[in-house]
C-alpha cells in the first residue's frame, strides 16, 4: 500500500513545486519592465534595481522540488494516462506565471504587433513599434529582426490584433507553447509504443521532464509548437501519411527552421516503406534501393516545399527565415561549443596583446563547426539509411534496431545541431531530448537515458528566473570545461571513425559502423522494462 501512495505523493509534491514557482515568478521572472540589474538569489524582499531576490530564491527551490519529484518517479509502476494527468498537474500553474527563464515571449508580441502595424518584421526592428510593448522588449531583439517564420508570424499577428493589451498577448501566445506541449504529450507515446519501445520511459524523459514546463510553459517559446510538429509528423510518417507528415513538419519549419532536420529521416521512412512493399510483391529482400531514395526524397521535398513556397508568397514574407543565422545579434557564450573555442582563442590573444583574436578566432570556431555539422548530418543520415550491424542481437532486437534507427537519427542530429550550433540556449535541448526519448531501445537506455536526464536537471539550473544566463559569468569554468569535452568529443569521434565502413559508405545493403564485440552486447541489461504499461 505504501509503493501504491508513493507516486502520488510525489506528484502532488510536484505540483506544489509548481504552484510556488508560478506565484513567485510575479516577482522573479520577466517583469514587463526590465530590470535595470541582474536579479539574483538573495534574501531581500526588493531590490533596487528591480525584482525581488528573495522569490527568486524561492523560485529556485520550488524548481528543484519539481526536478526531485520526477526523478523520483522514474521507476513508477505508472501508465501513460497517469504521466498525463502529472504533467498536467505540473505545468498547468505555469500557464498564469509571469514568463520565466526569458524574455522572449515579450519579443514574440511585438514582432506580431509590428506587423499588424504593417511593418514586415524582417525589414524592420522592434524599436520602429509605435506602442508600449516596445519597452517590454530585451535589448537584443529591439534592433535585430526576427529569425521566425511566416506561420508563427501569422500567429503572432493574429494575437496582436485581438489583444489591445500586453497580458492578454502574452497569455494567448502561452497557449500557443501548450498547445504544442499537448501534442509533444501525445506523439512521444504514440511513436515510442509504434517503435516497441516503452511509452511510459518516453513520456517521462521526452514530456514530463521539468524543462518542458520550464521552459515550454514557463517561457512559451514557440520551439514547443516546432518539436511538437516534428514529432507529430513522426508519429504520421509512421502511420504511413507520408505527404501529411511532411506537410507537419513544414508547418513547424515555418515557425522556427531547424524543423527542417527532420525531412530526410522522414524520406528514410518512406524508403523502407516502399522496399516493404516491392519485398512483399516480388518476394525479393526488403533492403533499400537507391532507386527508392530518390523516389522517397523527391516525394518529401514536395511534399515540404510546397507549403513552405506557399507560405512565403501568400503572405508576403518571402523567405530570409530560411536562413536565421542572418538576423544579427551577439550572444558570446561558452555554452555553444565553437563559441567557446573562439573564447579560448581570444583569451590567448589578450595574454599576447592581440585582442582581435577573440572575435576572429570565435566567428573561425564557428564557421568551422557549421562544416563538420553538415559533414555530420550527412553521416547520420547514411547511417540511418543503412542497415544496422546486428553481430550479438537476437532475430527480436535486430528488428527493433531497424524500427529505431531513422526517428533515433533525428534525435543524433538534433544534438549535432545543438552542439554545434553558435549558440546553446536552454530550451535547444528540447530540441533532442523528445526524438531520442522515444527511440533510445533496450540497447541505448542504460547508456543514454540517465545522461540525458542528468543534463536535463543540469540545464534546468543553467539561467536565472528572469532570464540572465549564468553561461555569461561562468566563462573562466566553463571555457576549460568545453575544451575538455571537446577533446573527449573529439576523441570519440575518432574512434567512431575507426569502426566506419568508408569502402562500404554508399552500399545499403553494408552497415556504416561495425559494432565492438559481443562481450559489448552481452554487458548491456537485458532485463524486462518495467514500464512498458499503457
Amino acid at each position: 500500500m505504501a509503493d501504491a501512495r508513493r507516486p502520488a505523493a510525489w506528484r502532488w509534491a510536484g505540483c506544489a513545486g509548481a504552484v510556488v514557482l508560478a506565484a513567485a515568478s510575479w516577482g522573479s521572472g520577466a517583469l514587463p519592465r526590465p530590470n535595470t540589474g541582474v536579479l539574483w538569489p538573495g534574501v531581500a524582499a526588493w531590490s533596487g534595481q528591480g525584482g525581488s531576490p528573495l522569490l527568486a530564491t524561492v523560485s529556485v527551490l520550488a524548481l528543484a522540488v519539481l526536478v526531485v519529484a520526477w526523478w523520483r518517479l522514474r521507476e513508477a509502476d505508472v501508465g501513460v494516462r497517469w504521466w498525463w494527468t502529472t504533467t498536467a498537474l505540473w505545468f498547468g500553474p505555469l500557464v498564469l506565471a509571469m514568463p520565466l527563464y526569458s524574455r522572449d515571449l515579450y519579443s514574440y508580441a511585438a514582432q506580431g504587433l509590428l506587423w499588424d502595424q504593417g511593418l514586415s518584421p524582417y525589414d524592420h526592428v522592434v524599436r520602429e513599434l509605435d506602442s508600449p510593448w516596445r519597452s517590454s522588449t530585451a535589448p537584443t531583439w529591439l534592433d535585430s529582426p526576427t529569425p521566425y517564420g511566416p506561420v508563427w508570424l501569422l500567429l503572432a499577428r493574429a494575437v496582436a490584433a485581438v489583444s489591445g493589451e500586453l497580458w492578454v498577448a502574452l497569455l494567448l501566445l502561452r497557449l500557443l507553447a501548450v498547445a504544442g506541449v499537448v501534442v509533444l504529450a501525445w506523439a512521444v507515446p504514440d511513436v515510442a509504443r509504434r517503435l516497441g519501445w516503452s511509452p511510459v520511459r518516453a513520456t517521462w524523459l521526452g514530456v514530463a521532464v521539468p524543462l518542458v514546463g520550464a521552459h515550454f510553459v514557463g517561457g512559451a517559446h514557440n520551439d514547443a509548437l516546432m518539436v511538437g510538429a516534428v514529432l507529430g509528423g513522426v508519429a504520421l510518417a509512421l502511420r504511413r501519411r507520408f505527404g501529411l507528415a511532411c506537410v507537419v513538419i513544414a508547418l513547424g519549419a515555418m515557425v522556427k527552421v531547424t524543423a527542417v532536420v527532420a525531412l530526410p529521416f522522414v524520406a528514410v521512412l518512406w524508403a523502407r516503406h516502399l522496399a516493404t512493399g516491392r519485398a512483399a510483391r516480388t518476394g525479393a529482400a526488403a533492403s533499400v534501393r537507391w532507386s527508392e531514395v530518390v523516389r522517397a526524397g523527391l516525394a518529401t521535398v514536395v511534399g515540404a516545399g510546397v507549403p513552405m513556397l506557399l507560405g512565403g508568397l501568400l503572405t508576403g514574407l518571402g523567405f530570409s527565415w530560411l536562413n536565421p543565422t542572418g538576423t544579427p545579434g551577439k550572444n558570446e557564450q561558452w555554452t555553444s561549443l565553437p563559441t567557446s573555442v573562439g573564447i579560448a582563442v581570444g583569451a590567448v590573444g589578450h595574454l599576447l596583446g592581440h585582442e582581435e583574436w577573440r572575435d576572429a578566432g570565435i566567428a573561425a570556431a564557428r564557421a568551422v563547426a557549421l562544416v563538420v555539422l553538415a559533414v555530420l548530418l550527412v553521416l547520420v543520415w547514411l547511417a540511418a539509411l543503412k542497415p544496422a550491424d546486428t553481430a550479438g542481437l537476437s532475430a527480436e532486437e535486430a528488428a527493433a534496431e531497424a524500427r529505431l534507427r531513422p526517428v533515433r537519427g533525428i534525435g543524433w542530429a538534433m544534438l549535432a545541431v545543438v552542439v554545434l550550433a553558435p549558440v546553446f540556449l536552454g530550451w535547444y535541448y528540447l530540441w533532442m531530448l523528445p526524438p531520442l526519448a522515444v527511440s533510445l531501445g533496450a540497447l541505448w537506455r542504460d547508456r543514454l537515458e540517465g545522461p540525458l536526464a542528468v543534463v536535463a536537471t543540469v540545464v534546468c539550473f543553467a539561467t536565472l528566473p528572469e532570464g540572465y544566463s549564468l553561461g555569461l559569468t561562468t566563462t573562466v569554468v566553463g571555457v576549460p570545461f568545453a575544451l575538455v569535452v571537446l577533446v573527449l568529443v573529439v576523441r570519440r569521434g575518432l574512434r567512431t571513425v575507426r569502426r566506419a565502413d568508408w569502402p562500404g559508405l554508399l552500399d545499403l545493403d553494408r552497415p556504416l559502423l561495425r559494432r565492438h564485440g559481443s562481450a559489448t552486447v552481452a554487458a548491456r541489461a537485458s532485463g524486462p522494462d518495467r514500464g512498458a504499461r499503457d
